[in-house]
């Protein structure tokens, strides 16, 4: 087989497909194919019906090679591997990798956003100058000025008169 091509089910090498995992727990729910696959990982060959050699070697379980059923090693970490991340939720849903691109439109979201940066940037009773700031937020955005403004104006951080200092807001 060249190396450009994709393995089709049944050829060696094939291992689940990214939406595979469906097909690979459909027939392990099968209590006659969980048996069938349980004798070809022990090395047998068992009578199989078209059907059944079907929808083992098209989840991905078994693969053809020179006419006998082998158990394809692969196709569990192949399954994993292809499974979906879980999706962040609170505040960080809003990050990518790790950073704001823009913030939430809507305002209860932007708060707990900038909630969440404070909280990492400036620890309670810390005052920091606008340099150590400015610092800070650089982990979190490309936008400082932006960033460093939305926390002032929503009271996340309060600002000396002069720009000189911030701090945590005192809630009201």
């Amino acid at each position: 087989m060249p190396a450009s091509t994709t393995p089709e089910p049944g050829e060696a090498g094939h291992a689940a497909s990214p939406a595979g995992w469906q097909q690979l727990l459909s027939a392990l729910a099968s209590h006659r194919l969980r048996e069938l696959y349980a004798a070809v990982v022990l090395g047998q060959q068992p009578e199989l019906t078209p059907k059944e050699r079907s929808r083992l070697v098209g989840s991905g379980l078994v693969r053809e090679e020179d006419g006998r059923l082998v158990a394809n090693e692969d196709v569990f970490k192949a399954a994993l591997a292809n499974a979906r991340r879980p999706q962040p939720s609170g505040p960080e849903r809003f990050l990518v990798d790790g950073r704001i691109e823009s913030l939430p439109r809507r305002a209860s979201d932007r708060l707990k956003v900038l909630h969440y940066v404070r909280d990492r940037i400036i620890g309670p009773g810390q005052t920091l100058t606008e340099k150590e700031v400015n610092s800070r937020l650089a982990d979190f955005t490309d936008d400082i000025p932006m960033l460093r403004r939305a926390l002032v104006d929503y009271r996340c951080l309060a600002r000396e008169a002069d720009g000189s200092a911030y701090r945590r807001a005192q809630p009201k």
